[in-house]
């Protein structure tokens, strides 16, 4: 671990010195992939998610990250996320049975060229040996051949202490639309993970919510065994939904279409999805017989249609424009879609 973090202070220090150059050639010919999480050597007593971190950084960017565990492939971070100029990823493995795994990492450069691997061998599932004081008796010959026993302590190895978590909300139950604050307090342990990002020991996170929702607190602790400590916030009603839904997409008949002399023509759009469903459709249609001066068709705007689709009456030689809406359960309207047009032509 050392090695990685002197590796990465280097790879920074380059990266400082050609940005205040401004010019030189690249430090490098290819990525570096650094895995920091879990350290090489780790043993996980028991079956459990192993959480896998890591920084790379390449002098033409890294375009993604690939990961195996002993040689397969297990799964590919594409276009990371920047921070001081390091790509940084981080995923989640689940061992099936317990044994000695290898986790190897791969970085990729823009021109999808890859770099050297790093790698972190671990073991899951195959238990943890404790220490266990012991006296050793000593036997003494005298020249009178007596045997004194004598009783020699083996000191005790000196252990961390154990990890101390707390993870609560303050309240655990509200009301739609209010404010809750998640805590946590941990003590004895390397790093505290939540929301997807390394938090201090001692934080606070506030959310405000509409449904019930579970939140994780992931700890890591001085051995670099990983635990995940969660909260439930109950949630009473729901909240008042205020936002109109999305407008539709029109489908049937093409813009612009020219269609052959019928009595009635079918109007169709895509659905549309909102939290409050959607009550009905609105659709408005004018014409012009050709002087573009464009009136409404009879019972425009036709209203309560419960179907992505309306079959509108039409008259040969006229040329119709359309246009729809959507209003949902809570009686927000929609905007319109733009109009289309199209041409009942007389023959």
């Amino acid at each position: 671990m050392k090695l990685k973090t002197s590796f990465l202070l280097l790879w920074l220090l380059i990266i400082l010195v050609l940005a205040l150059s401004g010019c030189g050639p690249s430090p490098s010919s290819g990525p570096y992939v650094w895995i920091d999480v879990p350290e090489d050597g780790l043993s996980f007593p028991e079956l459990q998610p192993i959480t896998v971190q890591g920084h790379a950084a390449g002098s033409a960017g890294v375009s993604r990250v690939e990961l195996s565990v002993d040689g397969d492939p297990w799964t590919t971070i594409d276009d990371p996320a920047l921070e001081n100029d390091l790509a940084v990823f981080q995923a989640e493995w689940l061992p099936e049975e317990p044994g000695t795994y290898l986790i190897s990492a791969a970085a990729y450069g823009t021109d999808g060229e890859p770099g050297p691997q790093d790698q972190t061998r671990i073991t899951v599932g195959m238990g943890t040996p404790t220490p266990v004081p012991t006296a050793t008796p000593t036997t003494t010959l005298t020249p009178e051949i007596s045997i004194t026993p004598t009783l020699t302590d083996t000191p005790t190895p000196t252990q961390p202490p154990p990890v101390s978590v707390r993870f609560w909300a303050e309240p655990e139950s509200i009301q739609a639309g209010n404010c809750s604050e998640l805590r946590w307090q941990v003590e004895n342990a390397r790093k505290v993970f939540f929301g997807g990002k390394e938090q201090s020991k001692n934080g606070t996170y506030q959310v405000c919510l509409c449904s019930a929702e579970t939140y994780t607190l992931t700890v890591i602790d001085l051995y670099g065994a990983e635990s995940k400590h969660r909260v439930n916030i109950n949630v009473t009603g729901t909240c008042a939904d205020t936002d109109p839904p999305p407008a539709p997409v029109q489908a049937v008949p093409a813009d612009g279409l020219s269609i052959g002399c019928k009595a009635d023509q079918n109007l169709a759009w895509e659905p549309v999805s909102d939290p409050s469903g959607i009550s009905q459709y609105q659709v408005q249609a004018q014409r012009h017989s050709g002087d573009a001066v464009w009136k409404e068709v009879s019972g425009s705007v036709f209203t309560g249609i419960a179907d992505k689709q309306f079959n509108l009456p039409v008259e040969c030689g006229w040329t119709y424009r359309w246009r729809v809406r959507a209003v949902d359960g809570a009686d927000n309207v929609g905007p319109w879609t733009g109009w289309w047009d199209f041409v009942i032509v007389l023959e």
